[in-house]
């Protein structure tokens, strides 16, 4: 399970916002999708040239029975007495900087201290220009090390690509024997890289403490975020590239393809689709990840019903130049609009539908074409067959496919009108082949040669 420690360094009103996550604990997640605890930064304006929260307030957090760790950016760390506040506090995770002058006394006094307290996790951090290897020599005395993807003393700073880098590293290095923390410049723009290198736990700061009207919606991104980047990637992901068309010239080119399995996303839908905010299912369909978009499209479907069709199908429209592949299609829209349209008199559906099928956009199309499935598994000949018509001779083969697997779909409750309508068709145009291969799947063989 990943961490979110939660820096409380721009904090305005600790009680007040740790009221917001307490409540949030208890409303939006379960114990096994992610643990949130409150990180300390505490600095002597010494090593660093600025000062950091009051180390006295870490009795306000562990007082709420919250699980602190410290961050001591102090060039004495245990001479200036801040390893002794941070304990007497209540802290027992306690990261001292290896470039500091007091470390060798610092990292003694932490190890002396485990000794007499078991519970106590000593922390090295390392600052962007430190290389991995210089804590080779200490790594059987400690619990964890912080990559800091800043430069220590200040807040709000762009996170450093090359600390991915560094975690990669040290997981390769150490495996789990270490916990592998990043700090600085976390956010949903920056959390899956890291995520991807394996890293445990991350310090997120202003991120939430200076939005904290929007402190759910961002604590559930981030959650969702490592829960999709934990995946492990299997399978040939070329071939779901050229399968998806994410490839140069292709209708995906634009997109990222993490290669994850499509039952690992339907896992962590299933946690998901009923709690997550609009603003959340618009942002994950906004993505440039493709993954993120069919974990939208499997959650929006799954919510689906009727008291929520008119919203839902709302979300659809106003980001449809998102639902831009057939996966994200097929998946999405035939629960989320299609289903919803079943009570409705045919003269409705086509107006509706027609809004889609006369789109130039070859998506747009293909999202009125497949809405149409669960109407053909309800024999709803009619509107089918008036749907199809204002595509029946496109020449895009997706838009055929999908033809083609509505008519399948409908032969198999109306099997004559179905073969009737394709061969009056097929007098007018020669129908088109990847239609009619769809299409005459389920034909008899005497059915099939009615249409040569």
């Amino acid at each position: 399970m990943k961490n979110l420690s939660i820096s409380l360094l721009n904090c305005d009103d600790i009680p007040n916002f740790l009221k917001k996550v307490d409540s949030y604990k208890k409303d939006h997640i379960k114990d096994e999708q992610i643990s949130i605890t409150i990180h300390f930064d505490v600095m002597d304006k010494v090593f660093v040239p600025n000062t950091g929260i009051d180390i006295e307030k870490i009795k306000i957090v562990t007082n709420k029975d919250y699980y602190v760790d410290t961050h001591l950016m102090c060039e004495y760390p245990k001479e200036d007495g801040y390893i002794d506040s941070a304990y007497s506090q209540g802290s027992k995770d306690i990261t001292i900087h290896i470039e500091c002058k007091g470390f060798e006394n610092a990292l003694k006094y932490l190890k002396e201290l485990k000794k007499k307290d078991k519970t106590v996790k000593i922390g090295i951090a390392i600052k962007p220009n430190t290389k991995v290897e210089e804590i080779d020599t200490y790594i059987k005395d400690i619990d964890k090390v912080l990559v800091m993807s800043v430069e220590p003393g200040y807040g709000m700073q762009k996170y450093i690509d090359s600390a991915n880098e560094k975690i990669k590293q040290l997981k390769d290095r150490y495996k789990d024997k270490i916990i592998v923390q990043v700090d600085g410049g976390v956010n949903d723009e920056t959390i899956g890289k890291p995520t991807d290198m394996g890293c445990d736990s991350f310090v997120v700061g202003s991120y939430f403490t200076k939005h904290e009207d929007e402190l759910y919606d961002r604590l559930d991104r981030l959650t969702i975020q490592t829960q999709i980047h934990s995946c492990p990637r299997e399978g040939d992901i070329n071939f779901q590239k050229r399968t998806l068309q994410i490839v140069p010239g292709g209708y995906g080119e634009n997109d990222i393809l993490l290669g994850i399995k499509v039952p690992r996303l339907r896992k962590i839908e299933k946690v998901w689709y009923n709690t997550l905010s609009r603003a959340n299912f618009e942002w994950l369909l906004k993505s440039p990840i493709h993954e993120y978009r069919a974990i939208s499209g499997y959650m929006l479907a799954h919510k689906a019903n009727k008291k929520n069709a008119k919203e839902i199908k709302d979300i659809i429209d106003t980001n449809i130049e998102y639902i831009n592949n057939w996966d994200l299609t097929d998946t999405l829209v035939p629960k989320a609009i299609g289903k919803q349209l079943l009570d409705e008199e045919d003269n409705n559906i086509y107006k509706t539908l027609r809004h889609y099928t006369k789109n130039e956009n070859i998506w747009i199309r293909r999202i009125g074409l497949v809405s149409l499935l669960y109407l053909a598994k309800e024999a709803r000949k009619e509107v089918v067959f008036k749907v199809i018509d204002d595509n029946f001779f496109d020449t895009f083969h997706l838009t055929q496919k999908a033809n083609g697997w509505m008519l399948r779909e409908l032969y198999k409750t109306c099997p004559k009108e179905t073969l009737e309508y394709l061969k009056q068709k097929n007098k007018k145009q020669k129908l088109p082949s990847i239609l009619k291969s769809y299409a005459t799947e389920k034909m008899t063989k005497l059915e099939k040669l009615e249409l040569e």
